[in-house]
């Protein structure tokens, strides 16, 4: 099985994060270093060349690049620049690598959220990796008992709190199904391929649709009779045996199953409480095609005036809104819940787990926290002006791009660090992540749509659907810009950190990534600074002969950079920070960029078995030092 590709890859987390020379998190720490060190104020002139196209997105349309002040008048915002070098600041400083914190709605490097399994349900010719992951998937939901993962119904109160209401005990739910068969027959206005909660008022029932691979082939469809025996013709098989003889008779999916609005336990002091983790991480769950169970549109939520008519005067005063759920309860703590029977659970780990604890300190002050500012204690000693075509190469032609995935860290093998031996994945034991994600460059015209995309998309739109392309007129290759970093008040350390971002280990040609359409081959610049200080007599004269004095010289950039590689080697950092910069050159390096093949974005269509597919059969991703050979 050959390695996975993909147009990118990581850059090593440090083993330890380098301190900065701010001690502690404190105003007066910070204004005792200003006064004691940040006697260097001055600009970083930047010439900037797009070496492949570029886009910048921010107009209404979407379809031209950032031009806030009119037509055909393009630039880089200087927030743009700022995030671009924050992320490489961070690097080249060894900084730290933090989640999610109190004052945060999303975390300062990652977001510390569960993840999602994937693959929940395999077929006996699914990749084994898919296999042993459906089984820790149902060692989760049946426990020990096989009780884990239960069926109930999710309430929300007026005071906007959330819980598990069970079910009634002693039930007899033995017939509560109805064949696909029927329901088409007695519902024929409701499309049972998608997932909903359908209810039906005048039985009090709540029928839990899961989508049907037969909806479109009712011959598929069999009567109650028929399928009673059939299952009890399945008796006494291995599951493997059944899901063959199911395939082989073509029957799949039969039964649709419901549950009544009287089964719910009305009893508070029964429901189970939702931790706000486990709310915070369904509301976060990107990847869910299926009900949202706390869209307050859901045609299945059921409205306090509804359940005032089913349930009477039992209906407790605090219940606002219902809907029939599956949970899943390890430990007695509800610790996932969802819409049918296999619903999606998450990792019992989070992302923040698979970061060494010494990167996510909190009361650490790194470079970034002291350069670029540190929130509520002091701000940014560095400021980012936008950058200013001063070339115009002109745009190419308007054209739909390939669809612009978001990272998906559900794919383990490509996010997290393996050892060769087993896959690891989020709840493995001594999981790490891999690091900073970074693009390829990529010389190859690759980021237009292609047919098959073309005609998906024509489709969405028949059915009134968003594309899934977007229309992208990039600016072409050649184009030139000029801008500024300006600084103040930065020890010779922080000055030679923040230059390191240029010169980046005596890197002979590096390139940076800016813009959309990184993945596709879009956003390579190169990028020319010189440095200006402020003279020391800057201000004990207005002017010279020329007219106003200029408060700024030209200076080399050797001797803050110098500061800055003594300083790392003060730490005893040095080999952690070398390892860490070549990493770092050579996925920046444009001269010496990977060939395509080795950099492609690999497909999860599914191939013969001749011809694995490496995304498929969970192929790892290979290091830089690996791709850059």
């Amino acid at each position: 099985m050959p390695n996975a590709t993909a147009p990118y890859n990581f850059v090593t987390l440090p083993t330890k994060p380098l301190a900065s020379e701010i001690r502690r998190v404190n105003v007066e720490d910070f204004k005792a270093h200003v006064g004691r060190c940040g006697k260097i104020s001055g600009e970083i002139f930047l010439e900037i060349k797009t070496l492949t196209p570029i886009f910048l997105g921010g107009n209404s349309d979407t379809k031209e690049s950032f031009s806030p002040v009119g037509k055909d008048k393009f630039i880089i915002p200087g927030s743009s620049l700022r995030g671009m070098f924050k992320n490489i600041f961070k690097i080249v400083t060894c900084g730290t690598f933090r989640g999610r914190t109190d004052s945060q709605k999303k975390g300062e490097d990652f977001n510390d959220e569960h993840i999602y399994f994937r693959c929940l349900m395999t077929s006996g010719g699914s990749p084994k990796w898919t296999k042993d992951l459906c089984q820790t998937y149902k060692s989760r939901m049946e426990g020990d008992k096989g009780k884990n993962a239960r069926q109930g119904f999710l309430i929300q109160t007026f005071d906007n709190e959330f819980f598990i209401a069970p079910l009634l005990p002693n039930l007899n739910r033995k017939n509560d199904f109805i064949m696909m068969k029927d329901f088409q027959s007695d519902y024929r206005p409701v499309k049972f391929r998608d997932s909903c909660v359908y209810l039906d008022l005048g039985k009090k029932i709540a029928y839990i649709l899961t989508g049907n691979q037969w909806a479109n082939k009712p011959d598929k469809l069999i009567d109650r009779k028929s399928y009673e025996e059939f299952k009890e013709s399945l008796k006494g098989f291995t599951d493997e045996e059944r899901a063959k003889k199911i395939k082989d008779a073509g029957h799949g999916k039969q039964i649709i199953r419901f549950v009544r609005f009287d089964y719910v336990d009305l009893c508070r002091e029964h429901w189970r409480e939702i931790p706000d983790d486990v709310l915070t991480s369904y509301e976060h769950d990107r990847n869910r095609r299926g009900v949202n169970l706390l869209d307050k549109n859901n045609k299945g939520l059921l409205q306090r005036t509804q359940l005032k008519k089913f349930l009477g005067d039992s209906l407790p005063d605090e219940i606002k809104t219902l809907i029939p759920c599956h949970y899943l309860e390890e430990s007695g703590q509800v610790t996932a819940f969802g819409h049918g029977q296999c619903f999606r659970i998450p990792y019992r780990k989070t992302i923040g787990d698979a970061v060494s604890a010494n990167l996510k300190k909190i009361e650490m002050v790194d470079f970034a926290d002291a350069v670029f500012g540190r929130e509520k204690f002091w701000a940014s000693r560095v400021f980012f002006e936008d950058a200013i075509r001063i070339l115009n190469k002109g745009t190419l032609d308007e054209a739909a791009a390939h669809p612009l995935m978001q990272p998906n860290p559900t794919s383990y093998q490509l996010y997290l660090r393996q050892d060769g031996k087993t896959l690891i994945h989020w709840d493995s034991p001594n999981v790490r992540m891999r690091g900073y994600k970074f693009y390829w460059h990529n010389e190859s015209d690759i980021w237009r749509a292609n047919d098959h995309e073309l005609e998906e998309d024509e489709k969405r739109r028949r059915k009134n659907q968003e594309p899934l392309t977007k229309t992208l007129k990039p600016l072409q290759e050649g184009t030139k810009f000029i801008s500024k970093i300006r600084f103040q008040n930065l020890s010779a350390v922080e000055l030679g950190a923040l230059l390191m971002i240029f010169n980046l280990d005596g890197a002979k040609s590096p390139a940076y990534k800016i813009g959309m359409g990184k993945s596709l081959g879009l956003g390579s610049i190169q990028i020319k600074s010189t440095l200006f200080v402020e003279r020391t007599d800057a201000y004990t004269k207005l002017f010279d002969d020329g007219g106003f004095t200029n408060p700024y010289e030209e200076k080399s950039p050797d001797e803050f950079i110098q500061a800055f590689r003594d300083y790392v080697v003060s730490k005893e950092m040095l080999k952690t920070w070398q390892e860490v910069m070549d990493e770092l050159k050579k996925i920046l390096d444009w001269d010496n960029k990977p060939a395509p093949k080795k950099i492609q974005q690999m497909s999860s269509n599914f191939s013969d078995r001749n011809n694995p597919n490496p995304f498929l059969q969970r192929a790892v991703l290979s290091t830089i030092d690996e791709v850059a050979k």
